[in-house]
């Protein structure tokens, strides 16, 4: 139980199921149930002359319900090398590591079916008592011997299969609701894009990463020309409609280095490290064009269909701003020549670089 939560703790923000698992996130858990059923063989008890007796083989099962074939079999390897490495060579402890490959192979196939993870669980936990029996069967060589322990250890072993069972089942709802809430905390919730929080987060670190390594960060502030018009005539499910499909744009043409946000109503910002302010521009009039030339359809009004515009302030840093100041200065510069765009006529995109440092009369948007 320990073992699991420690490891649930290690895995904060992996959800099971959620994506596929990478080669090295394979490796790294099954070495790690690995050393589980290693400690516990330090927790085993002896039943004859160099035989012991343990609940290792619920490491390879725990490990191959959840995490698949390939973690099932490095556990299982580790185990058996363990099991020699521990308590030393003899014929038995070679039977006993032979035996649990076999779980391992074993684990690993039935890891492949479609079932339910506990009827999974129950199943290898089952097979693998099995393959115990005929290990301690064929050291011990006594049958009166072995029946004197497997009774017991088979008990055991079911009662701990479905604990942990449950215990690991809660570890991941755990991990289901944390990653939940870290989403809804730095993710808007209609266009799914990073929202005003994590833009912030994202700015104080690219900021901070920009001054360390003298690089550029490039900020693109952007707005939707006569927003209200939109919800006025077709109403808010239309205008939610178009803030949805303009952030599948934005992150579209602000790829790969773009950080795009909502920072609320039709307000939305691109974030782009080590990019110069040529560079920034050239994406902002990309971005422009894109938003100009696409066809929003609105499905809740009988396919209507409608265009709109953008217009976008762009500022850069070190370029339009002091070395010394804050990731608050580029935001202001990026919102003043955003208000520049609005004023002199929409649909356009206006650099902090030719912008006069006054203050801008503020249209409406």
């Amino acid at each position: 139980m320990t073992f699991l939560f420690f490891s649930g703790v290690l895995s904060k923000k992996y959800v099971i199921g959620s994506r596929p698992l990478t080669l090295p996130v394979k490796i790294n858990s099954g070495l790690l149930f690995g050393l589980y059923g290693m400690i516990l063989m330090n927790y085993s008890f002896p039943v004859g002359p160099h035989v012991i007796s343990d609940m290792r083989h619920l490491t390879v099962v725990v490990i191959g319900v959840y995490m698949g074939w390939l973690p099932a079999l490095l556990c299982s390897v580790v185990l058996g090398i363990g099991r020699i490495a521990l308590y030393g060579w003899s014929p038995a402890a070679l039977i006993a590591c032979l035996g649990m490959l076999v779980v391992g192979l074993l684990c690993a196939y039935i890891s492949t079916f479609s079932w339910s993870r506990l009827f999974k669980m129950n199943m290898m936990n089952l097979v693998s008592m099995a393959v115990i029996f005929v290990t301690l069967s064929l050291n011990l060589d006594n049958m009166t011997t072995v029946m004197r322990y497997y009774p017991t250890q088979l008990i055991i072993s079911v009662i701990a299969c479905l604990f942990l069972y449950v215990i690991t089942e809660h570890i991941d709802s755990s991990n289901v609701l944390f990653a939940q809430l870290e989403k809804r905390a730095t993710t808007d919730h209609l266009t799914q894009l990073n929202n005003l929080r994590q833009f912030e987060w994202s700015l104080h670190n690219e900021m901070a990463g920009a001054k360390l390594r003298s690089e550029n960060l490039s900020l693109l502030s952007i707005d939707i020309d006569h927003f209200k018009l939109v919800n006025d005539t077709y109403g808010h499910a239309a205008g939610d409609e178009v803030l949805r499909d303009l952030g599948k744009i934005l992150l579209a043409q602000a790829r790969p280095i773009g950080i795009v946000s909502r920072n609320g109503g039709e307000e939305f910002t691109v974030l782009l490290p080590n990019c110069s302010s040529a560079l920034a521009i050239a994406t902002a009039e990309k971005i422009r064009k894109a938003v100009q030339a696409n066809v929003f359809k609105l499905p809740a009004l009988s396919q209507k269909k409608l265009r709109i515009t953008v217009s976008i302030g762009a500022a850069t840093y070190p370029a339009d701003t002091e070395a010394t100041e804050t990731e608050n200065a580029l935001v202001e510069l990026a919102d003043k020549a955003l208000y520049q765009a609005k004023n002199s006529g929409r649909n356009k995109v206006c650099s902090a670089s030719v912008l006069e440092l006054r203050p801008a009369h503020i249209v409406e948007r």
